[in-house]
């Protein structure tokens, strides 16, 4: 558990400096607001972390299925396949449309 949440800490932290928009105004000129970019680098790991939470329920409830059936194995796996490509191009949308957000 402090692995999961040092990892989320360090991703936080590095969104924050990802997220900024580089070189966007002229030399003289330059502020840089390093919390500008905060709100969407959160955004972004909020939907990681979801995604990961349910890819992982997708699959231990699959492997608890097979358990009990067996012989229904190979249709739960493409079951959970399918489940967990779909979290995956929602995950993947929505940080598309934070880092967009961002800049």
């Amino acid at each position: 558990m402090n692995k999961m949440i040092a990892f989320v800490a360090a991703f936080v932290g590095l969104s924050v400096f990802a997220a900024t928009p580089a070189m966007a105004q002229a030399a003289e000129e330059v502020v840089v607001n390093w919390g500008a970019g905060l709100g969407y680098g959160l955004a972004a790991g909020l939907a990681v972390l979801g995604a990961g939470f349910g890819i992982g329920r997708i699959g231990g409830s699959a492997v608890e299925s097979i358990a009990r059936q067996p012989e229904m194995a190979g249709r739960i796996f493409v079951n959970m396949i399918l489940a967990a490509a779909l979290i995956e191009g929602a995950t993947l949308f929505a940080i598309v449309v934070s880092l967009l957000a961002a800049g």
